[in-house]
């Protein structure tokens, strides 16, 4: 069972003493009886140094293991004990795509009624052993205490209290230790694809390949070495966004201190104002006293500035803070701004007024526990994540190492049957085909694409928090949308106000009672001569042509209706789906008496039942307007009369009811410019599009159907009927009618299907059966909350598919995290899409800057440029993928480097797997025959591998999605069937070629003259007895030269022939570098062939080939690789395309 969010497991140890480790003490053992056993035995002393030399391996291994896994090494060095008290050591399994086991050490203080308190820290969260539960839990922040004790809390008034608060909850700071350049490159040269890469290395110098190995040894430090250096940058940059200490005023030992927020602890209280330059709010707070207006957009990308408002209006003080549902309106969050306060009216009888006249407020939450401290630790611990499909990979490294088996023993046969050959020198000559089936480069090359992407959509104005989401982008199977401000814009037009008269009337000809309700039902507020807030309300309010000014007074500009005080909010909630205020105003009528009026609005069919009278086209109305794509709100009001003294005893059940019906607010949502040519590309690209949105059924479909997500002749919308006995599938016509419990296949396949949340709720609780055969299919989900919202992605998650959300980063975080990809957007995006392309043209050579300022200025550039961390203002909390712009182009641009990233991923395996299989049989060919490469030749073979994979990594993708979609794994029909069938091709050729290379060999006096024969040491070095099978020195033959040549000519091969290209990326001939270094390859094969370039020949050293060989090569390699080609095709169009997942109905 999991204990929450971040871990799955824990169990506690006790460590072992060193003798009795492991690693250790069995391997003593084992010394000490291979020694005995050697001794009296007859056994050779060479066999006893390499028994001696295995148990070595073996336990280097096993102690790198301790490093390698944190179980294994539990299991080598630990004992595993039950109680708490007994343990030292805490195994942490953490959920899954939130960091990795670890092993750290558990820790005891004592609280205040002296009992032994046992903790531990993962990933900067506290841990605490709960006795009675009898397990770990996250510390208990006080969040959850009534709203009364908050009220009344004084603060800290003694240094014990305090002591014993920070001993418990710590201090306020995000704390990110950079470790040291040496620790880190230690940790990364323990890694096992570094020692696996560095024990290839070593088995390279024992085979003379000095250049080779020195080489490759230098590119894996160098490489190793840069990688270190940016994870340093990448550490500081988030270091960076933590909060820098603040002076404020906390309120400890009955008197306002002036303190560094960093020293601040969970129960202190504290002042806070508007925040000057980059200074943000340092923790999160309870706002105990007065109200701010505060910028939450670089936490969760909300671009409008939130109405913060103090406890001290909440009716009921005995009931509990609920953390989810106050949130919004009380709580001020580590990170945010605030922009504007208001100082409380009066002192609290528990705190003097702050000298600074700030807000009073509670700390709730500090440091890694705050809401900025959880986004760090995403950023934090998301950046390691850039990883393959470690369980593909390693069953596809099985999967090959069965040919290396076959091509070691075939060679250790055929070995053997020398009795002179050496053994030492066929073991390691086998043990180099092993190990050529993992190739070195393989963790490199994939981090490289999923990296490459990161930085392509950075430049897009996309930032990623967690890469290894990134792949799923490709995968994507389900495409949801939110709707209001997502699809559509968030500048609204008034239409006017309906209901109130046959036809819609103009808003300057509203009746005064429907002008009342519009101008004080609200949650605006005036920022510095700016009206900020919902942008309905702002477009209502302008639309009646009134003004918000200071102490929430509303007053017309020409209208004789009298002004407004708004006196008390009851906020609009996604759950409620309505609002509604207290104002009042001074009735000329009646000598200035001061009426009081309930200023209701909300969702039509929500605000019906609270109605004293119901117009008898109500429904009609209301539902004709929605038809239409019109965004529909109802509004009512009634005068109050009766008021208590303390508006905090005012409830919100007494504004809403019996209320007097005054019109359908009519706002119409114009579509974002690009949202139709998005939806249009994503349909067309083999995606199911489907919109989750809180707006009403009709208005939804309206939208949808001009999207093209609907047909409108054939929508249906699961309604209840108006006796509420039974629910039924119809049109917005009511023509179309069709039962519930009809035949699904047929409804699926004839309708286009809109759930309300009301349907959603209905299906889930009485038919979990249907509503898991419809879900995939519906394309509206109307009239959902937040949690609905999350609930469809889970289900359709559930169901198998790939999904992707993308909305606005508000009510749409539950969702946004639980896909697979969820994109926030921001609505902050033109002017930053300016300043994005004036960074790109700024980039040439500026006026009178001379060459090497330029350069350096580029190289500034590229530096700046590769650090991939996220930066504080670019992700946010509410998704892993977070954009900028408000345009849902976004979406198509994630796919698009998802589907790129996907198919070089899987495109790296094949080659891989050819280019491994082709090394395996050549080496095994060659050292049969007592011939290997020179360590020119490995040189050059390497550097021209590596460079082709860097140039596959960097591959675009192009700008429109493809209706075709990629494979989604590497197990599949194709890359199996492909993999199989071109290495039988190159297996043929290689055979054919070596037979008539070995024939030439044989007939041809000369077959071992080397064009530089002028060298006297080279000479006589070919003379030597050929009963010398050790191969110490190297030497050129026709055999050697045609594999060497060969070899490279098929690794080419498999480079051109099985890079993808279209539909998912640049092909070939755009990819310039990777073209660039195909075509040069295929020069320098040609010329080697040919002997045209005698230098290269020497330098490479190879033999002059006969004639007759020359053609037959090079016909041989032409026809390798039309075969080859011909194969790949042919697979590709049988089993190449990804097939959409459909559930059955």
């Amino acid at each position: 069972m999991a204990i929450d969010n971040l871990i799955d497991s824990v169990s506690l140890y006790v460590p072992r003493h060193v003798a009795f480790h492991g690693a250790i003490f069995p391997f003593v053992l084992l010394y000490i009886l291979w020694s005995l056993t050697c001794y009296f035995t007859d056994y050779l002393l060479d066999l006893f140094f390499v028994g001696i030399f295995a148990i070595g391996v073996a336990q280097i291994l096993c102690s790198l293991s301790c490093y390698w896994s944190v179980s294994f090494r539990c299991l080598l060095s630990c004992r595993r004990v039950t109680s708490p008290k007994e343990a030292v050591l805490v195994k942490i399994l953490p959920t899954p795509n939130n960091g990795f086991t670890e092993l750290v050490m558990l820790n005891t203080f004592q609280d205040q009624d002296l009992k032994t308190v046992t903790w531990f820290k993962y990933q900067e969260i506290k841990y605490i052993w709960n006795d009675d539960k009898k397990c770990f839990h996250s510390l208990e922040f006080p969040i959850a205490n009534t709203i009364e004790q908050y009220g009344n809390c004084k603060g800290y008034n003694s240094d014990e209290q305090l002591s014993r608060a920070i001993q418990l909850y710590g201090r306020n700071r995000l704390n990110i230790q950079l470790p040291k350049f040496n620790d880190l490159f230690i940790e990364r040269a323990t890694a096992p694809f570094f020692v696996f890469q560095v024990f290839c290395i070593a088995l390279w110098c024992f085979d003379k390949y000095w250049y080779y190995s020195l080489f490759t040894l230098a590119m894996l430090v160098l490489f190793e070495c840069t990688l270190v250096k940016q994870q340093l940058r990448n550490m500081e940059e988030i270091r960076n966004m933590g909060n820098k200490p603040i002076h404020l005023y906390v309120y400890r030992n009955k008197k306002w201190q002036s303190l560094l927020s960093d020293e601040l602890t969970p129960g202190d209280i504290v002042s806070i104002t508007r925040t000057n330059n980059d200074q943000t709010v340092p923790c999160d707070l309870l706002l105990l006293r007065g109200s701010c207006i505060v910028d939450e957009s670089l936490l969760t990308g909300e671009s409008i500035p939130q109405m913060k408002e103090s406890i001290e209006n909440i009716a009921d003080y005995s009931r509990n803070l609920d953390f989810e549902s106050d949130k919004k309106l009380h709580i001020l969050f580590s990170g945010t701004k605030v922009v504007q306060h208001t100082s409380p009216m009066k002192v609290l009888s528990s705190v003097r007024a702050p000298p600074d006249n700030g807000c009073i407020a509670y700390v709730l939450r500090t440091g890694f526990n705050t809401s900025q401290g959880n986004l760090l630790q995403t950023i934090l611990f998301g950046v390691k994540h850039v990883t393959a499909n470690n369980m593909e990979t390693l069953a596809f490294i099985l999967f090959l190492l069965i040919f290396a088996i076959a091509a070691a023993y075939y060679l250790w046969i055929k070995g053997t049957e020398d009795p002179k050959r050496s053994r030492y020198k066929l073991f390691l000559e086998c043990t180099l085909i092993l190990t050529s089936v993992i190739p070195p480069e393989l963790p490199v090359e994939l981090s490289l694409a999923v990296n490459s992407s990161i930085l392509s959509l950075s430049k897009l104005g996309i930032y990623c928090t967690e890469p290894f989401r990134i792949p799923f982008a490709g995968k994507v199977e389900i495409c949801c949308f939110d709707k209001t401000g997502t699809l559509t814009k968030d500048a609204l037009i008034v239409e006017g106000i309906a209901g109130v008269e046959k036809d819609m009337i103009p808003m300057n000809e509203a009746p005064e009672h429907t002008i009342q309700v519009l101008a004080s039902c609200h949650s605006l507020v005036q920022l510095e001569d700016t009206l900020v807030g919902d942008p309905v309300e702002k477009a209502s309010l302008n639309a009646i042509n009134w003004i918000l000014t200071k102490n929430d007074f509303i007053v017309p500009k020409k209208s004789k209706i009298p002004p407004l005080k708004i006196l008390n909010r009851f906020y609009f909630s996604s759950s409620l789906k309505r609002m509604s205020v207290l104002a009042a105003y001074k009735c000329t009528k009646t000598a200035n008496k001061i009426i009081h009026i309930a200023s209701v609005k909300g969702a039509p069919e929500v605000l019906k039942s609270m109605l004293l009278n119901i117009p008898n086209n109500y429904d009609s109305t209301y539902l004709e307007l929605a038809g239409r794509g019109a965004r529909v709100l109802a509004l009512a009001r009634k005068e109050m009369t009766a008021i208590p003294n303390d508006l905090k005893n005012l409830k919100r059940e007494d504004l809403e009811c019996d209320l007097n019906f005054v019109g359908f607010v009519v706002v119409s949502c114009p579509l974002k410019q690009d949202s139709e040519n998005v939806i249009k590309e994503l349909l067309n690209s083999s995606h199911m599009v489907t919109m989750i949105t809180g707006d009403n059924a009709l208005t939804a479909c309206y939208v949808a159907n001009e999207l093209n997500f609907t047909r409108s002749s054939s929508r249906i919308i699961l309604t209840l009927s108006e006796t509420n006995k039974t629910w039924y599938w119809v049109s917005d016509s009511y023509k179309i009618q069709v039962p519930l419990n009809g035949n699904i296949k047929e409804l699926v396949d004839s309708y286009d299907l809109c759930l309300t949340g009301d349907g959603l709720t209905f299906l889930n609780q009485n038919h979990k059966d249907i509503l898991k055969k419809i879900i995939p299919h519906v394309c509206v989900f109307a009239r959902v909350a937040p949690k609905e919202k999350e609930f469809i992605i889970i289900t359709l998650k559930e169901l198998g598919y790939c999904t992707l959300m993308c909305g606005d980063g508000t009510n749409d975080v539950g969702a946004l995290k639980h896909a697979h990809v969820g994109i926030a957007i921001l609505a902050r995006g033109k002017e930053k899409l300016k300043l994005r392309k004036d960074m790109f043209a700024n980039k040439s050579r500026k006026p009178g800057e001379n060459v090497s300022d330029q350069m350096k200025r580029l190289m500034k550039e590229i530096d700046e440029e590769s650090v991939t961390v996220v930066k504080s203002g670019d992700a946010s909390i509410a998704a892993p993928f977070t954009s900028k712009f408000s345009s849902v182009t976004c979406v198509c641009h994630v796919i698009k480097q998802g589907r790129c990233t996907l198919v070089t991923t899987l495109q790296m395996f094949k080659i891989l797997a050819l280019n491994a299989l082709i090394a395996a049989y050549s080496q095994s060919v060659l050292y049969v025959k007592g011939i290997k490469f020179s360590d020119s030749q490995a040189t050059l073979q390497g550097l021209l591998l590596a460079a082709s994979f860097l140039f596959i990594s960097r591959s675009r993708p192009l700008k429109v999605l493809s209706k075709q979609r990629p494979l989604p794994n590497i197990f599949n029909v194709y890359t199996i069937s492909t993999v199989l069938l071109q290495f039988i091709i190159h297996f043929c050729s290689l055979v054919f070629l070596v037979q008539e290379a070995g024939v030439y060999a044989e007939n041809d006096s000369v077959n071992t003259t080397l064009l530089l024969s002028n060298d006297s040491s080279l000479s006589n070095s070919t003379n030597l007895d050929s009963a010398d099978s050790d191969i110490d020195e190297f030497k050129p033959n026709v055999v050697n030269s045609a594999v060497f040549i060969i070899s490279m000519a098929l690794q080419i091969c498999t480079f051109s022939v099985n890079y993808r290209g279209r539909p998912f990326m640049e092909n070939l001939i755009e990819n310039k570098p990777l073209l660039y270094s195909t075509v040069g390859t295929i020069m320098v094969i040609l010329f080697l062939s040919m002997g045209t370039l005698q230098g290269l020949n020497e330098q490479f050293e190879i033999v002059q080939f006969p004639h007759e060989f020359r053609v037959i090569l090079i016909t041989v390699l032409t026809l390798d690789y039309v075969g080859a080609y011909v194969v790949d095709r042919l697979c590709l169009w049988l089993f190449g395309e990804g097939k959409f997942k459909k559930v059955p109905v």
